[in-house]
């Protein structure tokens, strides 16, 4: 099944894709949820879901696997794990839980991560299903590496299992401090666009009974990471005035959302970054440096499945 063909929504309903915003529409207007409200969720929030570490054997069989952090990656067989490339997760893409809120990710193949031993860079790799692979073997350093001091190091290995697939995090923490924002107590129209993405988000969880989870600080696929990218520094005002326009636009015709919305990120000052998965330094035993390592990645190459476009960020 792809990702837009049919799926469910928090209370199981099912509900038929044909883009990327109308089957999230359809089951919020079900539920009594405002056209407006709905533009300005669309606009401003990602979906993200959150996970657990398991040790692997304690996960359990009602556990939803969703891929495993840490170990030897499985690779094609023509690439190599190559020295100083710190293989962080693998996820199962397949396995990801679906929601009616698209999170833009393809629904096949694998989704692999590796980082420098510094954190000072990193890379993504797809790989689309039926690609054969195979476990690598640890890279061995040379003796150049080891008299330099350099040694190729594998993380713990680790389960990770979906915790929260009902989870939202806004656009730059563009929201107000109680919904997660980060950006302290804002003024003048900001507020005014703050407070009626909170309204909005209020009223989703009255009308349809389910609170989306926001964190800030939890390791997390999709969603937005805790500290907002530079790519956003120039794009902030008119993300939100654009979006406020935009609700008066589509009030007479909301199935243009998604013509709308493209439309303005065409027009956006700079071409912001969207998150793709975020794992905290310390949890994977980086005792020596703290803060997140991210992997963001354009818009444009997260809805053409270029996965491998992805860059990676330590944010600290």
């Amino acid at each position: 099944m792809s990702n837009w063909d049919s799926t469910a929504g928090p209370s199981g309903d099912p509900v038929g894709q044909t883009s990327r915003s109308s089957a999230f529409r359809a089951f919020a207007r079900r539920h009594g949820v405002s056209d407006d409200a709905i533009t300005r969720l669309l606009w401003s929030m990602e979906p993200a879901v959150h996970f657990d570490w398991k040790a692997p054997e304690s996960v359990r069989p009602g556990d939803r696997v969703i891929g495993h952090i840490g170990g030897a990656p499985a690779l094609p067989l023509d690439v190599e794990w190559e020295m100083g490339d710190i293989f962080v997760a693998s996820f199962d893409l397949a396995a990801v839980p679906r929601t009616l809120f698209d999170d833009g990710l393809p629904r096949e193949g694998h989704l692999l991560l590796f980082t420098w031993s510094d954190a000072g860079g990193g890379k993504a790799l797809h790989i689309p299903p039926g690609i054969e692979t195979t476990v690598r073997p640890v890279p061995v350093p040379s003796e150049l590496d080891l008299q330099f001091g350099s040694s190729h190091r594998v993380l713990d290995r680790w389960a990770m299992v979906a915790s929260r697939d009902d989870a939202w995090d806004a656009h730059a923490w563009l929201i107000g401090e109680d919904h997660g924002g980060i950006w302290g107590e804002a003024e003048g129209e900001e507020a005014e666009w703050h407070a009626r993405l909170e309204a909005a988000v209020e009223e989703y969880a009255a009308k349809v009974g389910v609170r989306p989870a926001m964190d800030n600080s939890t390791d997390k696929l999709r969603g937005v990471q805790r500290n907002v990218h530079r790519s956003w520094d120039k794009s902030t005002d008119a993300f939100q005035r654009l979006r406020e326009e935009a609700v008066l636009e589509l009030r007479d015709a909301p199935e243009r959302f998604d013509e709308v919305y493209d439309r303005a990120w065409r027009e956006l000052p700079g071409q912001p970054l969207l998150h793709l998965a975020t794992f905290n330094m310390e949890a994977l035993q980086y005792d020596w440096m703290d803060g997140d390592i991210s992997w963001l990645i354009s818009r444009d190459a997260l809805r053409a499945g270029r996965l491998d476009e992805a860059e990676h960020h330590w944010l600290g």
